[in-house]
């Protein structure tokens, strides 16, 4: 299923990795927001900074980084999944280290459904300090991590 992982095009860190982990729901410092979207659409007011991919077996999993001034003020997260039966995920971020590792624990939205053909987004509005990121997402039924590769300076 989501068990073969290739190597990602952007941001030089570590590989989409996989992690089993059994992680509660963590209160985001910001608000969440479930829909459609782009993760490069910052708004009119923010700066899109950058964007962090992992790639699955069966979709892509993307994060977009807005920020103003030195300050984070949105991640866009997406899981565009190609094929597969349907799965609940918890698509979120994650503060790390220059190696991927985390140092924060993870934030994540409310459990939503992905489907084959379709796109899960989920966009964080928030005010992080500068720092590294990526993009998680949790399987729910397997607790199974999956993560971009890492945004930011380290």
């Amino acid at each position: 299923m989501l068990d073969r992982l290739l190597s990602s095009l952007v941001m030089p860190a570590a590989l989409l990795t996989v992690s089993t982990v059994a992680c509660a729901a963590v209160s985001a410092g910001g608000t969440a927001a479930e829909g459609t979207g782009s993760v490069g659409d910052c708004g009119p007011s923010l700066t899109f900074s950058g964007s962090a991919f992992g790639y699955l077996d069966n979709g892509t999993l993307s994060a977009g980084f807005c920020v103003k001034g030195r300050s984070l003020r949105r991640i866009n997260v997406a899981y565009d999944k190609a094929r597969g039966g349907a799965t609940n995920v918890r698509l979120g971020y994650q503060r790390t280290d220059g190696s991927g590792v985390g140092i924060k624990k993870p934030v994540y939205g409310p459990a939503v459904t992905a489907r084959a053909g379709g796109t899960t987004f989920r966009s964080f509005s928030l005010a992080l300090p500068s720092g590294c990121y990526h993009g998680i997402m949790l399987n729910t039924a397997t607790r199974f991590q999956y993560v971009t590769k890492v945004w930011g300076d380290c």
